[in-house]
């Protein structure tokens, strides 16, 4: 099983960017808009991305967390 997380709590305002868009919804800004957060360069997140696809988890492995900031 995989995760993809795009709420409030656990995704990345690029995961639910990519959601919004997939689905025709108006990307969404919560708050202000002026929230300062780690950045993470596009690249090194489709890095991370590609790392994932490219190792999937065999048959009753454990769920594996990707931290794109460690």
């Amino acid at each position: 099983i995989n995760r993809f997380d795009y709420d409030g709590d656990y995704g990345t305002v690029l995961n639910r960017f990519l959601i919004q868009a997939a689905i025709g919804y108006p990307l969404t800004v919560h708050g202000t808009g002026g929230q300062t957060r780690a950045f993470i360069h596009i690249r090194d997140s489709v890095r991370c991305i590609e790392l994932a696809l490219n190792a999937p988890p065999r048959a009753g492995d454990r769920v594996e967390i990707f931290n794109q900031m460690t």
